[in-house]
């Protein structure tokens, strides 16, 4: 029998990422991955680093990772940029785009082929849906790892495939919910303002699925992110979901 502990989507959320570690090491689990998103965020990006630094685990870049090494003019990379020091930045030069891990498991941020991109999720005029089983078959027929991991969205799901394969989406440490712009203005919410992680537990053919939510002072958090200039990122930190005056109508 083999445990994983998944992260992902961390956003600069020292404090959620601490209580996360606290229960990890509670639980006794070594075996971390971490699908990414490090840093970015209006909270405290190098505290963050330290952490990682402390706490070996497998890492793979996610989409705001990338657009911190390419310098992007994302609104709050100033700030990202300003606290990370250049060991940190080396860091993330370092890291894969994905990963395999004892022939069992697949972890991508977004999809294999796009860290910005949802593997799960579908995008409309109508709101955000999960894709069928059909299409995600059809999107992980590349992948020979029974369980496949994703970021990205922030909403922890566990989706069976009927071809026997998992898809795995841990949900955010640090940011359980955010507002969306592409082609269509949506909202991603996990609903509730807590830590997320899912625990696998790998036993023969039989694979377990824990899905879990830390407490920890979400309130701290919101209050930096006030002090960073981000009232936005406060209120999603608050309650996990989109505040009134945000609300996609």
């Amino acid at each position: 029998m083999k445990r994983y502990a998944i992260i992902s989507d961390i956003h600069g959320n020292a404090g959620a990422l601490s209580a996360v570690l606290a229960d990890i090491n509670l639980r006794g689990i070594i075996n971390v991955i971490n699908l990414g998103d490090f840093f970015f965020g209006a909270l405290q990006p190098e505290k963050v680093a330290e952490l990682l630094r402390q706490n070996p685990m497998v890492c793979i870049t996610g989409n705001t990772d990338r657009e911190i090494l390419e310098n992007t003019d994302k609104e709050g990379m100033p700030h990202v940029k300003a606290d990370l020091s250049a060991q940190s930045i080396n860091w993330l030069k370092s890291l894969p785009k994905t990963a395999s891990i004892d022939n069992l498991i697949f972890a991508c941020h977004g999809t294999p082929e796009s860290d910005n991109e949802y593997l799960l999720e579908k995008v409309t005029q109508h709101g955000v849906f999960v894709y069928n089983d059909e299409d995600l078959i059809e999107k992980t027929k590349n992948i020979k790892e029974r369980i496949i991991l994703c970021g990205h969205s922030h909403v922890n799901r566990v989706i069976y495939l009927s071809n026997g394969k998992m898809i795995i989406n841990p949900g955010s440490v640090g940011l359980p919910a955010y507002l969306g712009n592409a082609e269509y203005r949506f909202a991603m919410e996990s609903m509730t303002p807590h830590a997320k992680y899912a625990i696998i537990t790998a036993d023969g053919d039989a694979i377990n699925v824990e899905q879990v939510n830390c407490t920890y002072d979400w309130n701290e958090a919101a209050q930096i992110a006030r002090e960073n200039g981000n009232e936005n990122v406060a209120k999603f930190l608050l309650h996990g979901r989109m505040p009134k005056d945000l609300r996609v109508s």
